[in-house]
């Protein structure tokens, strides 16, 4: 008989990996039970089932319990902002990625970290005039239009205005399921100002938690400033608030935000005044959209060259945030008769890593059809932005769980390797936008795999002649973008 007998120290690192092991199992069943939520025989389009109006907007949100959106591990929410209306500072422990659907506007982020006075003056009379009067010290402001696709990293507040003439529309996906997010599945948006209205009721009773009383609130203590606010300063005292700022308590009352009835999009009198990079304050009519867009892509570009020479890695304080997937002249695929196809992930949006989201924008022209493709390694979520069209999903046993028209406003989720094909009515075609919880979304499209695979596999595998597997293989479509013979050519 053999005895092994075992140090203290070994006996201690053998214990330690029984843990780690179990915990590894553990977390590994939580995920499965996660994961689990995507046994989905029947797929719906959805639409949002909550709306909150605001004085200057509109915020509408998707059920974060429906089946699809549990699979996917997200919800969405779409904004609506009027002309010179802004959208109070939040955050949230989800990543965001936002895409503009209509208008213009600007967007602030506070990073920690990043240096708060990114408006320097440029010659040394601009010097002497900001010594003549005190100056707005903010980070980078960022400009955004039409077609853009905007990173917002988890935990990170920010704010957006519209500063156009049309109201500002936008869908925003947030990954409840990212790794960044270490709470619970729960959708939270955080507000620092403003009373804001509850954006999913639906899991209001999943918030529950015991209420803890913040300092300087005891039983009996300022109780007449309960519950006035729901941002997160309406938790602690205006006294606290007074001795924390260093400002007066009547000042602190307004941080809490009580009796305000605005919600959380507000309306700007005479307009918001932004100071741009010049540190000179921005006359809206003096100069292009795109032009100014232009001279911020070039100065991004510089600090990211600069931030190179230095050795240094690329930062969120110097990261591009945004890129325009809709502009036409910056398709990836491209048919002149079927529609357009464009990609943002973290290869082109290197912030994308860190989100570990991606976009994809498509445009369909009359009867343009998308060919049967899924994503290998990504959930995916299409949202209609304009006009209608028919979806097709087939799942691992061959069945349509999905193959309904679509239209604008509504919502399919396309579970990870189910096969998905997309073809635009014949009035107005299809636009859409497809958010996927992968920042290297790939897609493998049927077509390729045809083409791949050798003749005597095809002829073997379908039945086929040896002149209908050519066929197939060489003189079907070579892009993904299909318009069908029968019909002329559109746009």
């Amino acid at each position: 008989m053999i005895t092994i007998t075992m140090s203290k120290p070994v006996l201690s690192l053998f214990s330690l990996s029984l843990l780690l092991f179990a915990s590894a199992c553990f977390a590994t069943r939580s995920e499965f039970d996660r994961l689990n939520q995507c046994q989905l025989d029947n797929i719906n389009a959805l639409e949002p089932d909550h709306r909150v109006e605001s004085e200057a907007g509109l915020t509408e949100t998707w059920n974060p319990n429906h089946p699809e959106l549990r699979c996917a591990g997200v919800t969405l929410i779409r904004r609506t902002i009027d002309p010179n209306g802004l959208h109070l500072p939040s955050f949230s422990p989800s990543p965001q990625l936002i895409f503009i659907i209509q208008g213009k506007g600007v967007l602030g982020l506070t990073v920690p970290g990043c240096p708060e006075t990114y408006e320097q003056p440029r010659s040394s009379q601009s010097r002497q005039e900001s010594r003549k009067q005190q100056r707005d010290s903010h980070q980078k402001i960022r400009r955004f239009s039409k077609g853009d696709i905007i990173a917002i990293p988890s935990g990170i507040p920010y704010w957006t205005y519209n500063n156009g003439d049309e109201p500002l529309v936008a869908i925003s996906l947030l990954d409840t399921s990212n790794i960044a997010n270490q709470l619970d599945s729960t959708p939270r948006v955080f507000y620092l100002g403003g009373n804001p209205e509850e954006e999913f009721p639906e899991t209001k009773e999943q918030q529950k938690v015991q209420h803890i009383l913040p300092v300087g609130r005891r039983a009996g203590q300022h109780q007449e400033e309960e519950n006035e606010g729901n941002s997160v300063l309406s938790g602690f005292s205006s006294e606290f608030l007074a001795q924390t700022f260093n400002t007066e308590e009547d000042t602190a009352r307004r941080l809490r935000s009580p009796r305000d009835k605005r919600s959380q999009i507000v309306r700007v009198e005479g307009g918001l005044r932004i100071i741009n990079p010049e540190g000179q304050e921005e006359d809206e009519k003096e100069q292009s959209h795109s032009h100014r867009e232009e001279e911020e892509e070039e100065e991004e570009e510089k600090q990211r060259r600069e931030a190179s020479k230095n050795g240094l890695e690329e930062t969120i304080c110097s990261a591009k945030l945004r890129e325009n997937i809709a502009h036409p002249a910056r398709a990836d695929l491209y048919n002149p008769r079927a529609g357009r196809i464009r990609t943002a992930n973290s290869l082109t949006l290197p912030i994308l890593r860190y989100l570990r989201l991606s976009a994809e924008y498509v445009r369909l022209y009359r009867n343009g059809i998308y060919a049967p493709h899924w994503n290998i390694n990504a959930n995916s979520l299409l949202y209609v932005i304009r006009g209608e069209g028919r979806v097709r999903i087939v799942n691992s046993q061959g069945n349509a769980v999905f193959d309904n028209k679509v239209r604008k406003g509504q919502l399919v989720v396309v579970p990870q390797n189910y096969v998905v094909a997309e073809q635009a009515g014949e009035e107005e075609g299809l636009e859409y936008v497809v958010f996927k919880t992968n920042d290297r979304a790939a897609v493998s499209h049927v077509q390729q795999v045809f083409r791949a695979t050798p003749a005597e596999v095809l002829a073997n595998a379908f039945g086929l002649r040896q002149r209908e597997v050519t066929e197939l293989k060489r003189s079907g479509n070579r892009s993904p973008l299909v318009q069908p013979q029968s019909e002329s050519q559109s746009h």
